[in-house]
């Protein structure tokens, strides 16, 4: 099990409900045993957007530019890249559960007899245990972007969600004893400058939290 890759995933969609919900755009950066990555990333033509929910569209950016839409593939057509892409992997998420199923259902309604992996791992269930300690309170992706001092440029597309899954598990599961050491000193200093509204110095060695993990990846 510790030799397969880890698959960090994220789904944009047009509602909450797998039964009525169509996934719209599907990002995945792939992390084989030996470090090395890859990227899928594809934008998916809704079929139904007459059903959409009009403040999903408005978060995932449909709303501003549906032309971005016009020439994507279809979940039938793209159904099966995406399916290869996460195969013999665990996928990584911030509610996988919720990405899982709305692929799932909307395979089935396209006609993709494959499923994506179903051992996975959870960046909520994480940040649960060694975030809110440090005093997270609350457990959505935006949250923890303002805690952690992350940017929140382009958030609410597949890929920033994606990459910024990869670096909360590089963080939480990757780093060590020293690295979260200095993320609790950080976390302290922060605080006490959110309350004057200063801007914190960040302590690590890096400059650019939000860049902590991220090397350029190649795309497939």
């Amino acid at each position: 099990m510790n030799t397969k890759a880890i698959c960090f995933l994220d789904t944009e969609t047009t509602g909450l409900d797998p039964q009525l919900a169509e996934v719209i755009e599907v990002a995945v950066i792939r992390r084989e045993h030996d470090g090395s990555e890859s990227r899928f990333h594809t934008l998916i033509k809704p079929e139904r957007i007459e059903d959409a929910h009009p403040r999903a569209l408005e978060i995932n950016g449909y709303a501003k530019d549906p032309s971005r839409w016009d020439d994507a593939p279809t979940m039938a057509e793209v159904g099966h890249q995406i399916a290869d892409f996460t195969k013999n992997s665990v996928i990584c998420g911030h509610n996988i559960s919720f990405d899982e199923g709305m692929i799932a259902a909307n395979f089935k309604r396209a006609g993709v007899r494959r499923r994506i992996p179903y051992h996975k791992i959870d960046t909520v269930t994480l940040a649960w245990e060694h975030l809110v300690p440090m005093g997270l309170d609350r457990l959505g992706m935006d949250a923890i972007r303002d805690f952690l001092g992350w940017s929140k440029e382009g958030a609410h597309t597949a890929m920033k969600d994606a990459e910024d899954v990869l670096c909360l598990y590089d963080l939480i599961c990757r780093s060590s004893a020293e690295k979260r050491e200095s993320l609790g000193k950080y976390l302290k200093i922060k605080k006490i400058h959110d309350e004057t509204e200063e801007e914190a110095p960040w302590i690590w060695d890096d400059p650019e939290p939000e860049k902590i993990g991220r090397t350029p990846i190649p795309e497939v």
